[in-house]
């Protein structure tokens, strides 16, 4: 059973994907998938520094990444996939072992460089909030050196 989308854990009159079974750690929780854009936009997710796959279907509305919200302690990690270049996907996986319940969501740093929300309050309510949602180019070097070990941050970056 794939997971929905309903109201978010952690922010006020949003949604969020939230896991409908437990998913260990590693597991392959989802797929993002859509059209290829040299624009990154907020839902999207980057491929590189100039492509961002777009999370759309086919026959249209949003696939299950368009929801994926932003935390500073991210429960899923993401991978690029370049099987077909023209046609890159990403995994969504589980970073720890997931519950029934838990919110999947990641910090948008490991993939954009620079986001489309600079300056905005992050609302994540982890215990490592750093308090600004921010790309890349401004994590904490701590909270990079952590990443580069877990080898969660896109070899772009």
């Amino acid at each position: 059973m794939n997971p929905v989308v309903k109201e978010s854990t952690f922010l006020e009159k949003q949604v969020g994907v939230i896991a409908t079974r437990p998913y260990k750690k590693g597991e392959v929780i989802f797929l993002v998938e859509g059209p290829i854009t040299s624009e990154r936009s907020k839902y999207s997710f980057a491929v590189d520094l100039n492509r961002h796959i777009e999370p759309k279907q086919m026959e249209g509305g949003y696939n299950l990444g368009h929801y994926v919200n932003h935390s500073c302690d991210p429960t899923i990690v993401t991978r690029i996939v370049e099987k077909n270049p023209d046609n890159p996907y990403i995994e969504v996986i589980a970073r720890t072992n997931l519950k029934k319940g838990d919110e999947i969501a990641f910090d948008y740093a490991t993939l954009e460089y620079e986001t489309t929300l600079v300056n905005t309050i992050c609302k994540c309510k982890a215990k490592k909030c750093r308090g600004i949602i921010q790309g890349f180019k401004d994590l904490p070097f701590d909270v990079v050196e952590k990443y580069k070990k877990e080898g969660i941050i896109a070899n772009y970056l």
